[in-house]
Formats: C-alpha cells, sequence, structure tokens
C-alpha cells in the first residue's frame, strides 16, 4: 500500500516492544517517545500499541498506492501532494497521493500511524526493529509497507488539541530518577554532583543509550565496575570516566557499571526527545513517587483516547504547559 521514496534519515517500524524475553537477553525496543507515538495511533483510531514508522529528525517521503488515512505525530511541516496539512491530524489520502514529512523543529523522533497499523512479521511478539540482532532492519528508498485491514470511515479529520501537543522545544528539562542499586560505588560528593549538576546529552547517543557529558560523578574505593547486574531503559550507569550514561529502548539487558540510579518511566519520553547539545537536570524521587507519575501518564493518554474518540466530550487535565486545560469537544 505504501512505497517509500525518500528516506534521510534513520527510518524504523516501531510498536510497545518485546515483553518477556530481557531474561534471554533481548533487549525491549519499541518507541523511543511512547507517549507521542501511542496519541499518534489514537489519532488513526488504533489501539495504542499499534505499529506505526518511527523517524530520527528528517521525515521520508511516500506514495500511497490505494486509500489510507495517517497521522504525523511532531513539530515539523508536512505536505500531501505538494499542499500543507496540519500534524496532529488524521489525513485521507487516495491512491497516487504523495506525502512528504519534513525535519523537525523540535525533538528528535517523530512518528507516522496508518489505520490498521503496519503489517509484518512478528518476531518474539513484536514488529519493532532492533536490527542489531536482525530483529528488522532500518527502512530505505524503494522499500514497500503493507497495512493491516481497517474501516476507514470516520477516521479522518480527528485532531488533537494544540494545548495537549507534547512541547519539547526546551533545551533544558528535569527528570525524576530513583537512586541505586549501587550506591555503595560512590562518594556523598558523587551522588551530590549527579544530583545538582546539568548533563548535556552527546552526538555519540543513539537508541540504545544516552552518553552524557558534564562534571564527573565520583566513585568510592569500591570504583566503577560491578558484576554483572540487570538494566531497563531508564538505568543510569556511570563508568569510569565518571560520564552517566542512560539507558534507553534498544539498550542491553545486563551491564558491568556501577548503576546511579534510574529514570522514572514517566519521564523517559521526554529525555529520549533531546537533540544533543541538550541539557538534563537529574532529581531524586521516590518510587512511589514515580508510580504515581506514570499513573497520571497514563490517565492522560487514556483521556486523550476517549476525547479523540468521541467518547468523553468535556475533560479536565493538568499538563506541563498549563496547570489547568479544559476541552469540551471542537
Amino acid at each position: 500500500m505504501i512505497e517509500l521514496l525518500r528516506v534521510p534519515s534513520l527510518l524504523t517500524v516501531q510498536d510497545s516492544g518485546r515483553k518477556g524475553y530481557r531474561k534471554l537477553g533481548v533487549p525491549v525496543s519499541g518507541y523511543m517517545d511512547d507517549y507521542s507515538a501511542k496519541i499518534a495511533n489514537y489519532i488513526v483510531g488504533n489501539p495504542g500499541d499499534a505499529s506505526l514508522l518511527e523517524f530520527l529528525l528528517s521525515g521520508p517521503a511516500m506514495r500511497f498506492n490505494a486509500s489510507v488515512v495517517f497521522a504525523i505525530a511532531g513539530d515539523v511541516d508536512v505536505r500531501l501532494n505538494g499542499v500543507p496539512i496540519e500534524p496532529w491530524t488524521s489525513h485521507w489520502a487516495k491512491r497516487g497521493d504523495v506525502l512528504e514529512v519534513g525535519t523537525l523543529r523540535s525533538g528528535l523522533y517523530g512518528y507516522i500511524a496508518f489505520a490498521g497499523g503496519i503489517k509484518c512479521e512478528k518476531l518474539l511478539g513484536s514488529c519493532s526493529t532492533y536490527a542489531k540482532a536482525g530483529l528488522g532492519r532500518p527502512l530505505k528508498a524503494g522499500d514497500k509497507l503493507t497495512l493491516d485491514y481497517a474501516i476507514l470511515t470516520g477516521k479522518e479529520g480527528r485532531r488533537l488539541p494544540e494545548g495537549l501537543r507534547p512541547d519539547y522545544s526546551a533545551e533544558e528539562i528535569k527528570v525524576g530518577v530513583v537512586l541505586g542499586p549501587d550506591l555503595e560505588h560512590f562518594t556523598e560528593k558523587g551522588i551530590e554532583t549527579f544530583l545538582s549538576e546539568a548533563y548535556t546529552v552527546t552526538p555519540e547517543s543513539d537508541r540504545m543509550g544516552y552518553r552524557l557529558d558534564g562534571k564527573e560523578i565520583e566513585h568510592s574505593e569500591k570504583g566503577a565496575g560491578i558484576v554483572t547486574g540487570p538494566l531497563v531503559p531508564g538505568t543510569v550507569q556511570v563508568p569510569a570516566n565518571g560520564k552517566p550514561i542512560v539507558m534507553m529502548r534498544d539498550a542491553q539487558t545486563t551491564g558491568g557499571y556501577a548503576r546511579i540510579g534510574v529514570v522514572e518511566s514517566a519521564h523517559l519520553h521526554r529525555l529520549a526527545q533531546l537533540r544533543p547539545g541538550f541539557k538534563v537536570h537529574f532529581r531524586e524521587t521516590s518510587v512511589e513517587d514515580a508510580r504515581n507519575e506514570l499513573l497520571k501518564k497514563e490517565k492522560t493518554l487514556e483521556a486523550i483516547r476517549l476525547f479523540l474518540d468521541g467518547r468523553m466530550r468535556a475533560y479536565r487535565i493538568k499538563t506541563e504547559k498549563a496547570e489547568t486545560i479544559a476541552f469540551a469537544g471542537e
């Protein structure tokens, strides 16, 4: 149904990732920004975990060979047959139409969702691309994609209000982190440094991990090495050079560097959208508060889904942009 005409940057098929295989050494993978990706799926009437396209910085151009309903998530210029169209909105394309997605003005990852999702052979229960293990591969010009069947009627024209669109323009952010489990490998001064300094995302960062630069985090006499221990997306390792590395969606499942903390799941998508040169501050949080933030994020996404489905005419919700925003249907 879709032929890729131009692929200027990393473009992959992703869904919510592989679950239950970390014990076998298989990374979770999946959406780098699960918040934007799920909303993109909701806009076209899909479940939140449906497969879609994730692009890095610059989007692709493609030709549709059948009728399709699609939506773009990201702060980006989009054109259909050369005519500008709005992101965060579902659009109907017919056979022969050409979609062109530009370069993100803010953020690092953008998403293209299609009603029905992308049809693919699931490997270990997921369509997510993890190229290092041969679980899928990055897409290139000339590739063709097929979509799963979906009723398109009523899926066009669904729009996410501007007040609910995530804003990734900030060049410095704060994220919560639960300290541990290897705090005995750090001095009090090292932990204080980690929680008080700003760290810069480096160009060496990728889907596997974000390497940060900044003031060195001091290790204790135990040093940077540990007996290999488990890692999850969000784990912050500190190797011997004292510069933290945050594990991301394609991270390995175990590692041998001391772990100073874990970024709370509710904030990991914001960190994923930081461009090289942008900064992050870590603030200590508790497991309970991190759990509450995750529940708040899930409730926000569910409210957005109901609103887009037309099943909720009005709701009030807190966002990062404003204390309270009210919507009464559009």
